[in-house]
């Protein structure tokens, strides 16, 4: 991956099944988080609207990021798991955007983002890494 911008270190607070839809296995997590980084440091807290379809999981994320000065930027993340060799774990890696009316957060509107997140489906925590999507 690119550059570090942050890490998550998160806790699901809400779990939403919705149950089997005509596309798959829906289930909305609410979660809250705190970040810190190289390039971002506060608390997050958002909403992963999952879909599973034949064990694949589909993410949806939205999320409002407040930095350590109480800066506000929404970020919108799409990914998808990955096999894996653990029993339990659940890697998911995509991509994503943020946006801020922030004056010293503005160069987030311009990067694209990547990440990647590990879940242990016997916790309630989760952790994630998200990058700079724009550099070699």
């Amino acid at each position: 991956m690119d550059k570090l911008l942050y890490q998550i270190d998160g806790r699901f607070v809400k779990r939403e099944v919705i149950g089997h839809v005509p596309s798959g296995e829906r289930t909305n997590f609410h979660y809250m988080a705190e970040i810190d980084g190289p390039e971002l440091k506060g608390s997050l807290r958002g909403i992963d609207y999952a879909l599973t379809v034949d064990g694949v999981v589909n993410v949806h994320i939205h999320e409002v990021l407040t930095t350590e000065e109480g800066d506000l930027i929404t970020l919108e993340r799409i990914g998808r798991s990955l096999p894996s060799e653990e029993e339990g774990i659940t890697i998911i890696q995509g991509e994503g955007r943020a946006q801020t009316a922030s004056a010293k957060y503005a160069w987030v509107n311009e990067i694209p983002l990547v990440w990647q997140a590990r879940f242990d489906q016997n916790s309630i925590h989760f952790k994630a890494q998200v990058h700079r999507g724009d550099e070699a």
